[in-house]
């Protein structure tokens, strides 16, 4: 599950790659996580649970706004520079292997400490790191604490009905947003209902990735999801080189690639 969503958050990247020629990060962020939400409606209906204990709601909408702040910072940072950000954001594996098994008492075995530091050496090579990246650094620290407490949450709620409440505390909290995003990083026009139609198939794909992973996440330790999600960076070479047309440095992706994968095998079966 962990795999195949990591394959739906590698096609909605590459598609939200063009909108960002004209909408600011933050305008495309909010309008993809409502829609996100709306899809995840019905889902969350039929898992419906009224959660009393204020541990869940503080632990899910202080996930929503990590997770809210993750999207914003990698639109961010792909919007100014793609390569370099992803790099850095996908040091999440990294991050996540060492903190999950200290917070929630999970496993840590070599194995798996060295197919996160694999994963996350595959990505700087895979991107061939070009410069320093605040949005993807401090991105992939907010997808490990995202994933951390949502972790705790799921202990005792439906995964779809708890993606759902998390998700719409990210999508509010990027409504008052406007004001600190920077000039240089505003669309070149504001958002119109054309444009809420071009983000939808990117939400679908979303969608699918997170009733994935959620459901993946309710049943198996983050120390390994948050690493196998990763997966999205070989699929992304594929999504770059065909349907984006990116194909220099061909090389470099092919020895990250080559790491990556051997860290996911790591993490695997550790």
């Amino acid at each position: 599950m962990a795999v195949v969503a990591g394959f739906f958050n590698a096609f909605w990247s590459a598609l939200s790659k063009k909108l960002l020629d004209h909408l600011s990060a933050r305008e495309f962020t909010m309008v993809f996580r409502i829609q996100t939400c709306l899809l995840l409606l019905p889902f969350a209906l039929f898992q419906w649970s009224w959660m009393t204990s204020w541990k869940w709601w503080a632990f899910t909408v202080a996930s929503g706004v990590f997770e809210g702040g993750r999207i914003w910072l990698l639109t961010t940072g792909v919007k100014k520079d793609y390569y370099s950000t992803y790099a850095f954001y996908n040091l999440a594996p990294f991050f996540t292997v060492l903190a999950a098994p200290l917070l929630l008492s999970e496993p840590q075995p070599p194995t798996l400490i060295l197919g996160g530091i694999l994963i996350a050496l595959g990505a700087l090579v895979f991107h061939s790191l070009g410069r320093w990246s605040w949005p993807g650094l401090i991105g992939a620290l907010f997808s490990t604490v995202a994933a951390i407490l949502g972790k705790e949450a799921l202990r005792n709620s439906p995964p779809l009905f708890f993606t759902f409440c998390s998700f719409l505390v990210g999508a509010l909290m990027l409504i008052p947003l406007e004001s600190l995003e920077p000039e240089s990083h505003k669309g070149k026009r504001k958002m119109g209902w054309k444009d809420w139609k071009e983000v939808l198939p990117v939400a679908f794909l979303s969608f699918i990735a997170s009733l994935l992973f959620y459901v993946a996440l309710k049943y198996a330790p983050v120390s390994k999801i948050n690493p196998l999600v990763r997966a999205n960076l070989l699929f992304g070479f594929l999504f770059s080189h065909y349907l984006l047309k990116e194909k220099e440095g061909w090389k470099s992706k092919a020895l990250g690639g080559g790491l990556i994968m051997a860290g996911l095998l790591l993490v695997a079966f550790a």
